[in-house]
């Protein structure tokens, strides 16, 4: 029974000694698979970093989608108007392009301005 007892004590210490060296070795091993894996995940062009530049590219470029249709709605609003309301194309003739009516007199308001601490009259 001596026997068995020395023998059971000599390989827990060699299995505590050797464990050291095993300990050293998996996490060695285990950083640098860790290492490899970001690199072949995260770095890569096709990595969760351009994923997340793609995914947030396309969020900013739906946004400009839904600017631009709202612009054109509007665009085609005016559009409208200018050619279904004649009144509107009259009033945006004389107020955008200053025309009048044959033997209409335009007056031009002139409206005073702070010029240098000097005022125009």
């Amino acid at each position: 029974m001596a026997n068995k007892r020395s023998r059971s004590t000599k390989s827990r210490s060699n299995r505590k000694s050797g464990g050291i060296f095993e300990n050293k070795v998996a996490w060695i091993s285990g950083a640098i698979i860790l290492l490899i894996l970001v690199q072949i995940f995260v770095m890569r062009d096709e990595g969760l970093y351009s994923l997340l530049r793609l995914k947030q590219e396309i969020r900013d470029m739906e946004s400009h989608i839904t600017r631009l249709e709202v612009e054109k709605a509007e665009l085609e609003s005016e559009r409208d108007r200018l050619l279904n309301d004649p009144d509107y194309l009259e009033r945006i003739a004389r107020e955008r392009f200053r025309m009048a009516k044959p033997g209409e007199k335009v007056f031009h308001v002139v409206t005073e301005t702070k010029r240098d601490g000097v005022r125009n009259k």
